[in-house]
């Protein structure tokens, strides 16, 4: 008769905690280039404009406070999950808060992209975007969708996670920092996605 003997290797809440907040931190990063991608693609089209075609005769826009109008959810959930890592006896509410932030956003991005009104349909039943500017306005708004679902099934992870008895405080800790890295962001590119769509 075999005796196997599995010795499992444990590494310190600090070491797992710094590994998954670089791993987020590289998902900003690729994040970041693709915001970065689509919005030189905006000033690139609004520039060009051949045939008047970034914004043309008659063409639907929305008003400069609509980016902001999302983004400051990104915001309000950003500044409740920092306010959480600061006073942890907070902690349990502020993370509440963040998630209920992030699913208003999602509601109102989803009514935003629902109701566009620079839609063009066809006889075939297709449709087309009017002009350059509409066409990367859904662009920037869909990161930001994708943002806030994101976001949102990370505050729902905390959220759980909150209703836990037994979790190891120094591992709860980094995660905390971890998931404020990725708020933090989702903020930022929401800023700077609302500041480049009041540029008409």
């Amino acid at each position: 008769m075999t005796h196997t003997d599995f010795h499992i290797h444990h590494d310190a809440p600090e070491v797992v905690g710094r590994r998954e907040r670089l791993g987020v931190r590289l998902l900003i990063v690729a994040d970041g280039a693709f915001l970065f991608g689509m919005i030189f693609s905006y000033f690139y089209l609004r520039n060009l404009n051949t045939n008047n075609g970034w914004f043309p005769h008659g063409a639907h826009r929305f008003s400069a406070a609509s980016g902001w109008v999302v983004a400051l959810p990104f915001i309000v959930a950003a500044i409740s999950h920092r306010i959480g890592l600061v006073q942890r006896a907070l902690a349990r509410t502020t993370t509440v808060v963040t998630l209920l932030a992030l699913l208003v956003g999602l509601y109102l991005q989803w009514h935003q992209l629902a109701h566009m009104p620079f839609i063009i349909h066809d006889e075939g039943g297709g449709f087309s975007f009017n002009g350059g500017y509409a066409s990367s306005w859904v662009l920037l708004a869909g990161a930001n969708l994708f943002h806030y679902i994101l976001g949102g099934f990370i505050a729902l992870g905390l959220v759980l996670r909150h209703g836990r008895t037994q979790v190891d405080p120094t591992l709860e800790l980094w995660r905390g920092r971890t998931a404020g890295s990725w708020f933090t962001w989702i903020a930022v590119a929401a800023i700077a996605s609302a500041l480049v769509t009041s540029i008409v």
